[in-house]
């Protein structure tokens, strides 16, 4: 939950659409199976009752007993003057006796076959049709000569677009009054529109949205792409990006870029047209990064698109702007809750659900809607997690109380005791004392696993916020839960318990780390280390981990494994006025690399203009440093000054070692260059000692070996 505002800012930017989730007082999920050649119908592997057996008519659509199937998937029936009305989850579908023409939530549909009355009195309806307009899967086993009807357990907002779409012949989909249109294939679906002008689509486990926005001249597709790059590669979203260009498609220009992360692959684009931007953003999972990539369908999507539909007498086209198309967002109600990437479940009760709007890259969020009353004056105070560093944040927040599961991995196989250490640790330190109240750590049993958890509240005025936070271990992987409530909500009779059943529920499984992908979060970035960007500045241009965060001063640039944009702009600045300013702050940063050109030239008491040389500014420099010792900080040079060669150039190289309170050390290698006759170049590399001698190091030396000037 310590990311959750700024994570939810973040997801604003990158995703255009929300898919609508089950809505259902009545979750049945049902499995009927129809053979046809023995008459068979069974509901959960038992024999089903029908009026009449399962046939399949003239047209070859089979027919069935159209009472017991809408039974079965949950529906209710009722008939008036020869109109059949099934409704599901608030969805009315109207058959007609005789007539192939079905009424879907007001839109007209027309399927192959009609509901009919059999010789002897059953009402027989086309079994396909009926079962996909309640939400259920339906396949054909040939092993068995079985039809597999699966229910879905609830219908989602979109289902009747889903069923226009697929029961016409029309080919393609567009939108005439943003000019948009493309080809639909067979396996196209449609779910629902978040917003006026942003549609989401889905072809198996590829979903595209498209959002079009008016070209009023103030942006240009420069701007976008560099924008693009920026959302997808923020400090909040662990991708990697892999690919990114410019082209032309019929005439229209694009920019795009395509990243990778855990088990997905998300693609970017943005086409400027003479009236809109047309943005797609095309996100599947994957099991062979490669072959995922290349996807076919994906090619084929972008292949299609027209930006030149402008309406008119085409017949073969679904046009959605004359189709009113609203946002409906419903929240996920399940009695169980099953995360299929990292295998882990957990059981809900009536006061707790699954809302996947709030969850991200390895979190899911279960919220319970709040029992109180809050004062929008409040500030929650929610500490913000950046890699387990916690910092007082006056961010405001949503007041329903939450539990966020989140997946780590463990590479260096470190305890859960010791995890939860460091984070209270940590959190102690960093924190308001007067506002914060820290626990102990504590043990605890969830499931099968010895969990940690400390509690820890937030006092403001007479308001109290409370999160707890566990830590668990289980084969290569740990997990971290959090619960964060206000304190007032512990006064609704059995709330705690509730909370605490659903959080000693949770069940770890099996992963198969194959199946993850090269990034999993900030602990566990390693492989992904490989994955190179290239930056260009006025200056310098460097090769360094997708995962990392750079910045360009007006001197130089700088490098971080850690610290965010804004801080390391800060940074700059203030190391140009207080040169050994940055050597003090990294000490609580990760890897880091400094580049800067710096001027020779200085003015002596007189105020004569002086130049050192190279020698005579990086002895006076290393100096200033090492008499900054004092009992709090010590700087030592623990070798010799080498002569070495960075950038092509012969410079200097000296190593010193920043240790705080005796304890933490940073370790420094400094370089010093020369640029021209009047400007040097320093190069500061700044290692944790957790980090010395690691795959970090070996990234940072990596980025280092690229540095090249501009």
């Amino acid at each position: 939950m310590k990311k959750f505002i700024s994570l939810m800012i973040c997801v604003a930017m990158i995703l255009s659409s929300v898919g609508a989730m089950a809505d259902s007082d009545s979750l049945i999920v049902n499995t009927v199976k129809v053979n046809v050649s023995s008459g068979s119908v069974t509901l959960n592997d038992e024999g089903m009752s029908v009026s009449a057996a399962p046939y399949v008519n003239q047209n070859g659509d089979t027919m069935v007993d159209m009472y017991a199937l809408v039974n079965a998937l949950g529906g209710e029936i009722t008939e008036k003057d020869g109109v059949y009305s099934v409704t599901y989850d608030d969805v009315e579908i109207k058959y007609t006796l005789n007539s192939t023409e079905v009424d879907v939530a007001g839109q007209t549909l027309t399927i192959s076959s009609a509901v009919t009355i059999s010789d002897n009195g059953t009402v027989m309806a086309p079994l396909r049709f009926v079962s996909e307009s309640l939400g259920a899967d339906v396949t054909y086993n040939s092993e068995s000569g079985e039809i597999v009807i699966v229910s879905a357990g609830g219908l989602d907002s979109g289902v009747n677009y889903k069923l226009l779409f697929k029961y016409t012949e029309k080919e393609k989909i567009g939108n005439s009054k943003e000019h948009w249109r493309f080809t639909k294939t067979d396996n196209f679906d449609m779910s629902e529109s978040s917003y006026g002008s942003s549609y989401r689509f889905s072809m198996n486990d590829i979903s595209f949205t498209l959002r079009s926005q008016k070209n009023d001249g103030t942006s240009s597709l420069e701007q976008y792409y560099l924008s693009m790059q920026k959302s997808y590669l923020s400090s909040y979203n662990r991708n990697v990006m892999y690919d990114k260009g410019k082209g032309e498609h019929n005439g229209v220009e694009y920019v795009y870029t395509k990243y990778r992360r855990l088990d997905t692959v998300t693609e970017a684009y943005a086409y400027k047209t003479d009236e809109y931007f047309c943005f797609i953003t095309i996100q599947r999972s994957f099991e062979n990064f490669e072959t995922a990539k290349e996807n076919t369908d994906v090619t084929a999507f972008l292949n299609s698109l027209e930006f030149d539909y402008k309406g008119g007498d085409e017949e073969n086209t679904v046009d959605v702007a004359e189709i009113g198309l609203e946002k409906q967002l419903a929240g996920e109600e399940k009695s169980e809750y099953v995360d299929g990437n990292y295998r882990w479940s957990i059981k809900l009760n009536e006061d707790w659900s699954v809302n996947e709007y709030y969850g991200f890259y390895n979190k899911v969020t279960v919220i319970k809607p709040t029992s109180i009353e809050t004062d929008d004056n409040f500030n929650y105070g929610y500490g913000y997690d950046y890699d387990d560093m916690y910092y007082y944040s006056s961010y405001s927040s949503v007041r329903d109380p939450l539990i966020m599961i989140s997946t780590y991995s463990n590479p260096n196989r470190q305890s859960a005791a010791d995890w939860a250490k460091k984070n209270r640790d940590d959190y102690e330190k960093t924190v308001n004392s007067e506002k914060y109240k820290i626990s102990e750590i504590k043990e605890t049993q969830i499931g099968q696993i010895k969990a940690y958890y400390f509690e820890e509240n937030y006092s403001e005025d007479e308001n109290e916020y409370v999160e707890k936070t566990y830590y668990m271990n289980y084969g290569d992987f740990r997990y971290k839960i959090n619960l964060g409530y206000d304190k007032r909500e512990e006064e609704a009779e059995g709330f705690k318990e509730s909370a605490d059943a659903v959080i000693k529920s949770f069940v770890p499984g099996e992963i198969n780390i194959n199946e993850l992908g090269d990034a999993l979060e900030s602990d566990s970035d390693i492989d992904a280390l490989n994955v190179l960007n290239e930056f260009k500045g006025d200056i310098f241009s460097i090769n360094y981990p997708c995962l990392w965060n750079i910045s360009e001063t007006d001197t130089g640039l700088l490098l971080a494994k850690d610290r965010s944009k804004n801080g390391m702009d800060t940074t700059g600045l203030l190391s140009v006025i207080f040169p050994n300013f940055s050597l003090m702050l990294s000490a609580a940063d990760g890897s880091s690399l400094r580049a800067e050109k710096t001027s020779l030239s200085y003015y002596d008491d007189k105020l004569n203009k002086s130049t050192y040389t190279l020698e005579e500014y990086m002895y006076k420099n290393i100096a200033g440093m090492l008499n900054s010792s004092s009992s709090y900080l010590n700087i030592s040079m623990p070798n010799e000054i080498e002569e070495v060669t960075l950038m092509g150039k012969k410079g200097y190289k000296a190593d010193l070692v920043l240790t705080i309170n005796g304890v933490n050390n940073v370790y420094y290698t400094m370089y010093f260059i020369p640029y021209d006759s009047e400007n040097l170049i320093t190069v500061i590399k700044a290692c944790n000692e957790s980090e010395k001698n690691t795959v970090y190091e070996n990234a940072l030396d990596k980025a280092l070996n690229s540095l090249k000037l501009s």
